[in-house]
Formats: C-alpha cells, structure tokens, sequence
C-alpha cells in the first residue's frame, strides 16, 4: 500500500507503483521539496548531496510526467561518469518495470559503439541518460533532437565543472528549447557554476537541503601525535569493526601508499584512484558492491563517479583543501536513515581548516585511542580559550625599587645588587607559574 506520505503528489499508478516496491515510508527532505516543482515543470537548482534520496526526487516526478503515446524523447538526464549513469539507468528501468506500457529508456555513455548509440536513439526513446560528450556527439550526428526535449536533468553539476565537462554541458543546454525544463543537482554550488545557472535557468527555484547536518553521522577527530600518520590509521582499524569503510586521501600517491600499508597489515583493501581504466574501474565497483573489501582508500574525484552503498564509516587520511570535499566524503556515510561516523585524523597544521569546518555547523567529537579503544579525549578549543597569564618579561625595571642601592660605591656591588634581583625574579617567577596552574585548573 502506498504511504499516505506520498499520496498528495498523484504520481502514476505505475510509478506509486514503484514506490512501494521501493520501500520508502516517506519522502526525504530533498523529495519533500523537489517533487511538486518537478511536476509543475519549474525550473530547479538543488543543493543536496549524495545519498539524501536526490536521484529518485527527479526520476519519480519524471516517469509520472512521461506520455508514452509520444514517440519522441522527452526527458535527457545527464551524469557525470558512465557508472553514474549506469546506476540511474538501473533505477529507470526499475521503475519503468512496473508500467504496462512499453517504455523505452537509452543509455548512452562513451566506451560503447557510437553508430549502435546512434541506431537505439533514432528510435526516439522517452528518456536517454548519459555523459554530456556522448549525448552531444549523438545530437550532432543528426540521431537525437535537444530541441524537442521537455526536460534536462544535470545530475552532479559540479562535478560536471571538476571533470571539465561543462564547456559539453553548455552546447547541449544552448541546443534545448527555449520552454525546456532545466533540473540542476549538485551537492556544493561553487562559484564557476553562476554564470551558467544565470544563462538558462532564469526564474528559477532554488532548494537547498542542509548538507552538515544530513543523515546520522558522528564527527570523530583523532591527534596525530607522536604516531606516523598511517600508524594511527591502522590504530583506527584495530578499534572500529565496519561493514565497510571509505578511507579518503588527497593524492594518488598517498592512495596508493594507503592501501599498500594496509594491504601489508593483512587487511582487505580496494582501490580506487584516477589512473584505473574504464573496464578497472567497472570491475571494483563490481566488488565493492560484492562486498569483497571492508576498507575501500579513494581519491575524492574517483568516489564521486561511484555510489557506494552500505558505507558505515568514512576515515580521512587528511582533511582536504578544498572542504566541499570533506562535506562529500562524510556524506559517504549516514545514509538511508542510518548513522554512521566519519573519522578524522589531524594535527596542529590542521587548525585553520577544522575551525572552517566548524564554522559550517559540523561538530567533532573529540577522541583519542588508549588501549585498543576510543577514549575522551580534550576538546582543542577549550585548550586554545584557556585564560592565559601571560608572564611580565620587564621584571628587571618593575623590582629595581626594591633593591636598596648604597649611595657609596664599594667593591663588588654589581655582583651584590645582580645576586638581591635574581633573587626576587625567582621570586616573581614561582608567583606566576602558581597563578598559571590555578588558571588552568580551574578549565
């Protein structure tokens, strides 16, 4: 039975359908607030990430709008990777299975026969999802009319910008007609996509569901210290038991030097970085999804272009410069309802960037490892306000009246009057640090 949750929007009967066998009880925050303006042909620019629920909030409104009397395409959702596109093409089809009638849906991603693409497009199915370059050669080609279409979808925007794919994405969206129905998601709005939003999607409604706080993860910090970096990593999987853990690093040499020291330790570790071919890259999302490996060590760029089911913890090797990343990596986890936590490790380089973080409305618990367990540890930021006494560096000219000066000049006097004011320094010096430690003390 269909939830009442879902009733007021008066999807399809197939699509309720759909939504049923889905399981969902209700909608997430981004459905809640995509679905009505979807079905009203509003043009929309999403602020969601990963995992928040994202895909189906336009391919449910999508399938509901479709009139599959029609032979011609009405909807282009465009991915960034081809196992994007390979996921929402699985989801499609998945929904479309529960429609009586026959409708057709293309994937067209680079790697395949261009001329069988072309061949499958002339047959004008209702939708096509696929990667901008593929999808902008077959228009070329004469096969596929933009210029008909009734939607676009752009799924991952800015990860369309950090491929370089947007120069594709700005033909195709220049070709579509002037009513065309523009769906932008993107999990962080950076500044080189204004220009474009402005160009096509006027008047249109922006959402923006709160990224930080999404889902329920635990914002774990972890010193450094004395350890090497990756002692305290492998310290870290000695303490948590994942079903499966995303371990991020920065570079791809650090990715590689990741999985190396963790392959030595005995652990079961995937990879995945940027210089794994298409068919590479097919077969570890293969067994990601087999659940060959609790720990997968990524770069942030290759994570993107999968989706990653069942991430119950996300450890960062480092935090990265760019922190839209570091919200990306931490929604890896916490997903679909579920908590998860996202483990940081850090040190006093890192200060600047934890307090950005901070400002963003992440909250971090910090946690040391004793013993083979996590344990309390002390919050930075109370060890940075402590009250400090500061200690008074001209004691020389603040005692010099209290030591009494013969007016007549005798023989070793220096020596005297030096021994009366180290004395009192000394003095001085035990008040300060009994001050110093009351201060402290009393944190």
């Amino acid at each position: 039975m269909l939830p009442k949750s879902f009733e007021q929007y008066k999807f399809n009967e197939f699509v309720n359908k759909a939504v049923v066998d889905l399981g969902f009880d209700n909608p997430t925050k981004i459905q809640e607030r995509v679905f009505s303006p979807v079905l009203k042909g509003k043009n929309i620019v999403a602020k969601s990430q990963t995992g928040s629920g994202k895909s189906h909030s336009f391919l449910l409104p999508i399938f509901s709008k479709l009139d599959v009397t029609k032979k011609k395409t009405q909807s282009i959702i465009l991915a960034p990777t081809r196992e994007l596109s390979r996921q929402l093409y699985d989801m499609a089809l998945h929904i479309a299975s529960f429609s009586e009638e026959d409708i057709k849906i293309t994937l067209c991603i680079g790697g395949q026969d261009l001329n069988r693409d072309i061949e499958r497009v002339s047959n004008a199915p209702h939708i096509i999802i696929g990667t901008p370059t593929r999808v902008l050669e077959l228009d070329k080609s004469s096969a596929l009319a933009i210029k008909e279409v009734e939607s676009l979808v752009i799924d991952e925007c800015d990860m369309m910008i950090d491929l370089g794919f947007m120069e594709d994405v700005d033909k195709i969206s220049k070709r579509a007609a002037e009513n065309c129905q523009f769906l932008v998601f993107s999990a962080t709005i950076p500044t080189q996509m204004n220009h474009f939003l402005k160009k096509y999607l006027k008047n249109a409604q922006h959402i923006e569901v709160d990224n930080a706080k999404f889902g329920k993860i635990e914002y774990i910090l972890i010193p450094e210290k004395s350890s090497s970096r990756l002692e305290k990593l492998h310290e870290i999987t000695t303490v948590i038991n994942p079903y499966l853990a995303l371990i991020f690093a920065n570079k791809k040499t650090e990715v590689e030097e990741v999985s190396s020291y963790l392959i030595s330790k005995g652990l079961n570790v995937g990879v995945l970085h940027g210089d794994l071919t298409p068919r590479e890259r097919k077969q570890m999302q293969r067994r990601i999804n087999n659940l060959d490996f609790t720990y997968v060590v990524a770069s942030d760029l290759m994570s993107r272009g999968i989706d990653i089911e069942g991430v119950s913890h996300v450890i960062n090797f480092n935090i990265p410069n760019d922190l839209d990343f570091f919200i990306h990596r931490a929604g890896r986890t916490g997903r679909a309802g579920l908590s998860g936590d996202c483990i940081t490790i850090y040190n006093n380089k890192d200060e600047e960037k934890l307090q950005d973080l901070e400002k963003r409305g992440i909250e971090f618990n910090h946690q040391d490892i004793r013993n083979g367990e996590f344990v309390e540890a002390k919050d930075r930021n109370k060890r940075q306000s402590r009250k400090k006494v500061v200690a008074d560096h001209n004691l020389t000219e603040k005692l010099k009246s209290k030591v009494k000066v013969s007016k007549k000049v005798k023989p070793g006097y220096k020596k005297k009057y030096k021994y009366k004011m180290d004395k009192l320094k000394q003095k001085e010096r035990r008040k300060f640090a009994k001050r110093s430690n009351k201060a402290n003390r009393g944190k």
